[in-house]
């Protein structure tokens, strides 16, 4: 059997740049940059060495001849933009490839199925679309001449088709990923149970803090708590529930911080931020992306009835100082 062609957009960004060397031992992968003529490195277990795998421009896309049986879109939110680019040109190719998406946040997959609805129309049933979440930390750094990405094995991620039909998980079972898939009816919990963790930190950060000296902080630490807790009564207000990631109890803490009082937290405060901080290697929270975030929260708020004043102060915090 030929190997599967998988086209990774957003190589040289830090999510892209990990799928498309991860992927590259199991596929034929070819990377899709903004910026082709800068070098791009990895930095894996003690190891630095260059991705390996081509790199085209997004102005090239699909000139070479390479027509992808997968794409992995790892560009940040909004998605819609992106995918009006790349899937135009491949429905004038007539080709229709599987869609990865790994952003984060709760809206990717149902803002990825409307927009390929107005492209693609009928023939939308023609692919799968797939929700990805990461669990590595990864960070880089760039100079002049050079992207250096960082990160460490194994790969965790969960997984699950949010539209269309099929296995997709023989891709993932080649290589060396530990995965965790969800059927089509809970990927929402999926991405819901992602967000809380993802939640961790940021109201420390949009103070200037690192998780550990704003959870040392009384009052970072009880605004921490408290974002969290409105999220939780989102949450439960949507009719969702959450759900557990192997290493990541999220039903235990979501209910110990939906039942007990901050002051009983607080005691607690160090094992929290230790438990985060390893789990993170240390990489600061993105703010970048805090619309994704608090910013979800405040709406699911209002969708639901929930009042949620504490996240709307964080966004507003953030957008105020970024």
């Amino acid at each position: 059997m030929a190997e599967k062609k998988i086209a990774v957009i957003g190589v040289g960004g830090r999510t892209g740049t990990m799928f498309a060397q991860e992927l590259s031992n199991v596929a034929e992968v070819l990377g899709v940059a903004k910026d082709t003529n800068k070098k791009v490195i990895i930095k894996r277990e003690g190891k630095s060495f260059p991705l390996n795998c081509q790199i085209i421009s997004d102005t090239d896309w699909l000139s070479n001849g390479f027509l992808p049986d997968i794409i992995f879109l790892a560009t940040k939110n909004p998605v819609a933009p992106a995918l009006r680019y790349y899937y135009q040109k491949c429905k004038e190719q007539n080709v229709f490839p599987d869609l990865v998406l790994s952003q984060n946040g709760i809206q990717a997959g149902q803002e990825a199925i409307s927009a390929l609805k107005e492209i693609l129309g009928s023939d939308l049933n023609k692919i799968r679309i797939i929700r990805v979440n990461l669990f590595n930390p990864i960070d880089g750094q760039e100079n002049e001449d050079a992207i250096e990405v960082h990160y460490s094995l194994p790969i965790r991620i969960s997984f699950g088709v949010v539209w269309g039909t099929g296995d997709f998980s023989d891709l993932f079972k080649k290589t060396e990923f530990e995965f965790t898939e969800f059927f089509q009816k809970n990927i929402k919990n999926m991405e819901l149970s992602k967000l809380f963790f993802n939640l961790i930190g940021i109201a420390s950060a949009s103070r200037g803090l690192s998780i550990k000296d704003g959870f040392e902080n009384k009052e970072s630490f009880e605004e921490e708590v408290e974002a969290l807790k409105e999220y939780i009564k989102t949450v439960k207000a949507s009719g969702n529930q959450f759900v557990n990631f192997p290493k990541y109890p999220v039903k235990l803490l979501t209910w110990l911080m939906a039942n007990l009082p901050v002051r009983m937290l607080y005691p607690f405060r160090r094992i929290f931020a230790k438990m985060v901080s390893s789990g993170r290697e240390g990489k600061p929270k993105d703010l970048s992306e805090i619309n994704y975030y608090n910013g979800a929260v405040v709406d699911l708020g209002e969708k639901s009835g929930i009042m949620v004043p504490i996240n709307k102060k964080i966004v507003a915090r953030t957008l105020k100082t970024n």
